[in-house]
């Protein structure tokens, strides 16, 4: 035999031996994901109630466990994704730029998709409160997570506009961080001394038909009209190598999202199976009917929330567009 035939054969069977012995990485096969507590995070509760990412996994081949878990802010959910406790966070436009500004250069947590656009209301017990300058420095105002979570940015922009250019903190000394059901019941009962709730649906709604609650002002206002409340994001390595699991919690989503919008009735009828709140039903059909709530997988204005935070410096590097802190996974949607 020729000794060129003996190289290639020898060349074939190291290349067989190599493929045997470093086969390909398998994709995981049980995954976490964690959210904040409300109405914002409908698709992904139709998902955990249909099992949307299973079936969808199951159809590419891949068998997948998925577990849910509400926490109660921003900060928190950061924790969870950076310790590995959870693969898929889904927060607030915010505290996901926060994470995309500080693991640029090691886990590059970057968003997947958006979920919702909604609006958040200031709101206040106290008759005396008009706007945001009538806070002062014997109220506190609670809300998810100081500094990090979208009620915190979007409340600073606000107090920005109200006090002027570079004022944007005149108000932290008086924030508290509680999570969604406590501000709310802190709120109502006027317990620890909460005066103000930078809230979210359906606790916002909730808290308006209690006497003496009204509100101060809303995210809309602040921002100049619509924006994304709500995203989901994942860390780099995940993205990568689970391309198949990624696919499938897209489609996932997108069917979620055609769900909700063809079947108001059946998704709120999950939303109360899954979560147990105790919402009327009416107050939360007459949220999701509102044509201010909408959702879907591309964001809307969140370079607005990128800028005042670079121009706040929390964070440090300034994107040039949405893209730069969002994945492939929503590329060639219309984002903003």
């Amino acid at each position: 035999m020729p000794v060129s035939t003996h190289l290639r054969l020898a060349a074939l069977a190291a290349a067989a031996f190599i493929g045997l012995a470093a086969p390909a990485r398998a994709e995981m096969s049980s995954v976490k994901v964690a959210t904040q507590i409300g109405l914002p995070y409908l698709p992904l509760i139709v998902m955990q109630h249909d099992k949307l990412w299973e079936t969808a996994a199951k159809e590419k081949g891949l068998d997948l466990k998925v577990e849910y878990a509400r926490l109660g802010g921003g900060a928190p959910l950061n924790d969870a994704l950076l310790s590995d406790s959870v693969q898929i966070a889904s927060a607030g436009v915010a505290p996901m730029l926060t994470l995309w500004d500080k693991t640029s250069k090691n886990y590059g947590v970057k968003g997947l998709s958006a979920i919702n656009a909604s609006p958040m209301y200031l709101l206040t017990n106290k008759e005396s409160i008009k706007s945001i300058k009538d806070f002062g420095p014997d109220d506190r105002i609670a809300l998810p997570s100081i500094k990090v979570s979208i009620q915190a940015i979007v409340l600073a922009m606000g107090v920005e506009q109200a006090f002027g250019p570079g004022k944007s903190g005149a108000l932290d000394n008086i924030q508290v961080s509680m999570a969604h059901p406590e501000a709310y019941a802190a709120l109502t009962s006027k317990a620890g001394g909460i005066t103000g709730y930078m809230a979210s649906s359906p606790f916002q709604e909730r808290a308006l038909k209690v006497p003496g609650i009204h509100k101060v002002a809303d995210s809309f206002q602040i921002q100049g009209g619509p924006a994304t409340l709500s995203v989901i994001y994942a860390k780099a390595d995940f993205v990568k190598q689970n391309p198949q699991l990624v696919a499938a919690f897209m489609e996932a989503q997108k069917k979620a999202v055609a769900l909700i919008k063809s079947d108001l009735k059946g998704s709120i009828d999950k939303y109360y199976a899954v979560t147990g709140d105790k919402t009327d039903r009416a107050i939360v059909e007459g949220i999701l009917a509102s044509p201010e709530y909408d959702f879907d997988i591309f964001p809307k204005e969140s370079m607005k929330i990128a800028e005042f935070m670079y121009s706040t410096g929390a964070l440090k590097q300034k994107p040039s567009s949405w893209k730069d802190y969002f994945f492939e996974t929503v590329h060639s949607e219309k984002g903003s």
